[in-house]
C-alpha cells in the first residue's frame, strides 16, 4: 500500500512538474508573440509616420506648383484694374513737393490729420539725381530705380496731429480713405508705405498686430484682399490707414484692385470710367 500511495504520489509530482514546464512554454511562447507583435506595431507606426511624410510632402509640393501656376500663370495674365481714384496722390490737381491738403478723390478728417507732398517720381530724370526718398522707395520696393515710369506719382507724408479731440483707440484712428465702394467680387488694398513714427496701421487694426506696418524706417509693399460677404449688395472703403496720435508715415500708391494681386506686383493700375460716372 505504501509503494502505491509512493507511485501515486510519484505521478501527481510528474504531472505538476509537466504542468509547471507546460505553463512556463506557454508563457515564453506568449513573450515572443508579444515580441513579435511590439516590433511589427513598431514597424507599422514607422511605416505609416513613413507614408504621412510623404503624403504630406506630395501635398505640400503640389499645392506650392498650384499656387506658383496660379501667381505665376494664371494669375499673372489677368489683367488687374483699379477702382479707386488718384493713385498718383496728386493735391490740388498737382504733384508739386510741400503741396499740403488733402488728396484729390480722398475723405479725410482733416482737423485730425495733415497730408502734404513729400517729393514725386520725376519720369526721366537720372536715378542719382532723383529726389533721395524717391530712390530709396524705389530701391527697397523694387531694388532698382528706373529712370522713367508713367505716369509720375507721389510720396506724401500722412501725420496724425496731436489734438485734443483725436480718438483714444487706435480702432477709430482712420484718415484718408475712399468710398463707398460697390464690390461684387475679391479686392485688393494695397499700397507702399514707410512709418516715420508711431504706431501705423494699414486695414482695420488687428488684434494679433497682422496689420501694423513696421517702424523699421523701411519701405514695405502692403496688401491685404477683401471678400464679398453680402453680394451685390456689399460695398467697402478703403485703403485705410490708422495712426496712433502723433504718428506720421509715408505713402505712395495707394489704391483698392479688382482681384487678388499677387506679391511683388503692386504698383500703378488703370483704372476705367464706370458706368455711373459717365
Amino acid at each position: 500500500m505504501s509503494n502505491e500511495h509512493t507511485t501515486i504520489t510519484e505521478s501527481l509530482a510528474n504531472v505538476a512538474t509537466r504542468a509547471n514546464e507546460l505553463c512556463n512554454t506557454v508563457d515564453e511562447q506568449l513573450s515572443v508573440i508579444n515580441s513579435t507583435l511590439t516590433a511589427e506595431k513598431q514597424k507599422m507606426a514607422a511605416k505609416t509616420a513613413e507614408l504621412t511624410a510623404l503624403t504630406n510632402a506630395a501635398v505640400a509640393e503640389s499645392k506650392a506648383k498650384i499656387d506658383t501656376l496660379v501667381d505665376n500663370g494664371f494669375r499673372s495674365e489677368i489683367p488687374f484694374f483699379r477702382v479707386t481714384k488718384n493713385q498718383e496722390l496728386k493735391i490740388n490737381g498737382v504733384l508739386t513737393p510741400g503741396t499740403k491738403g488733402t488728396p484729390n478723390g480722398f475723405g479725410n478728417r482733416a482737423g485730425q490729420y495733415d497730408c502734404e507732398i513729400v517729393a514725386y517720381t520725376q519720369h526721366g530724370v537720372e536715378p542719382d539725381q532723383k529726389n533721395p526718398e524717391i530712390q530709396k522707395m524705389w530701391s527697397e520696393v523694387h531694388h532698382t530705380i528706373p529712370k522713367h515710369n508713367q505716369p509720375d506719382f507721389a510720396i506724401i507724408r500722412l501725420t496724425a496731429k496731436d489734438v485734443a479731440d483725436y480718438p483714444t483707440h487706435i480702432n477709430n484712428a482712420y484718415s484718408i480713405y475712399q468710398g463707398a465702394l460697390p464690390q461684387s467680387g475679391i479686392f485688393t488694398f494695397g499700397a507702399w508705405v514707410k512709418v516715420e513714427q508711431g504706431e501705423v496701421h494699414m486695414g482695420y487694426p488687428q488684434s494679433d498686430d497682422s496689420t501694423r506696418l513696421p517702424n523699421d524706417n523701411t519701405w514695405h509693399e502692403r496688401m491685404y484682399t477683401g471678400s464679398v460677404l453680402s453680394g451685390g449688395a456689399y460695398y467697402n472703403f478703403g485703403p485705410h490707414f490708422y495712426l496712433s496720435k502723433g504718428a506720421s508715415c509715408l505713402i505712395a500708391l495707394p489704391g483698392v484692385v479688382l482681384g487678388k494681386v499677387p506679391e511683388g506686383r503692386w504698383g500703378y493700375f488703370e483704372r476705367p470710367v464706370f458706368e455711373r460716372e459717365q
